[in-house]
């Protein structure tokens, strides 16, 4: 199966800027690991797995963790504070929501140990979210949030290797170009932000590209259904309005109207593709 969406250049970058030691401690930190009160609740009552259903939350937690990270910087920013505020904490009690479903019904030891380290690391990340949005909490706040978009990541693969099927391929796909939606924000209030500014313009150009790419992808898909092609016409309309708001924006980087406008084009697009995910998750097998 193809994973080219789950794989696009700026998570494979993700991937390649953590420590090998990180990588060791998901197999060392695992073993060793006590049951968590999330995992000893998975005993019970366990949720039927519903393998499209569970695809779409897996590869929707990168998008949320992005979330979490881009409102914490609007708000360091002092732009579209009162929406910051509510898409942060939306984001966070969903994240949290969806993990402990997870994890109440992997279908593989290893998707379970995965989410395991997720809720570790997601507990570090969350802690970090309670302090006050300065230039410093905000550094260090997108320096954990690579790792755990990377874990993040993992476990969406995993959930859609398992369940080998064209339409989790499909929702995969669409689920990249919802944390494209949210990565591309975060990266230009990063850019404003003065926060990884060696990289930051080739991140920039390989989500902005990546985003396109996985809307001609599925413009593609025979499966489409007239409400899918409609909705993805409106995703490239968007992508446009998203073209003109970041030019004005590149014209001036720092100008809180125009991070605002990058922002709210890179939300509209996020709403279309939500719904092309929920119709690619109502296809029949």
């Amino acid at each position: 199966m193809e994973l080219q969406a789950l794989a696009s250049p700026c998570l494979r970058a993700v991937k390649r800027g953590l420590t090998a030691a990180l990588s060791a401690t998901l197999a060392v930190s695992v073993a060793l690991m006590p049951v968590t009160a999330s995992a000893q609740a998975s005993k019970i009552n366990r949720p039927k797995f519903d393998a499209a259903t569970f695809v779409n939350m897996a590869v929707r937690l990168p998008m949320l963790v992005e979330r979490v990270t881009k409102s914490y910087t609007l708000l360091q920013q002092g732009a579209l504070e009162n929406r910051a505020k509510r898409q942060m904490q939306d984001a966070i009690r969903e994240f949290e929501r969806t993990l402990r479903t997870l994890q109440a019904a992997p279908p593989t030891g290893q998707i379970q140990d995965n989410y395991n380290l997720l809720e570790q690391l997601w507990g570090e990340f969350r802690e970090l979210t309670n302090a006050p949005a300065t230039p410093e909490s905000t550094k260090k706040l997108a320096e954990q949030n690579e790792e755990v978009v990377w874990i993040a990541t993992k476990g969406a693969q995993l959930m859609v290797e398992f369940t080998r099927s064209q339409r989790s391929n499909l929702i995969a796909i669409a689920g990249d170009a919802r944390v494209l939606t949210q990565r591309i924000a975060k990266l230009y209030l990063f850019r404003a932000a003065g926060i990884r500014n060696n990289v930051i313009e080739n991140d920039l150009k390989a989500a902005n590209d990546q985003l396109r790419v996985d809307i001609e992808k599925l413009s593609k898909a025979k499966e489409n259904t007239e409400q899918i092609k409609q909705e993805l016409d409106l995703a490239d309309t968007q992508l446009g309005f998203l073209k003109i708001a970041a030019d004005d924006l590149n014209r001036n980087p720092t100008s809180k109207e125009r991070l605002e406008y990058v922002t709210k084009a890179c939300d509209n697009i996020l709403d279309v593709m939500e719904r092309v995910t929920k119709l690619y998750e109502a296809l029949k097998n």
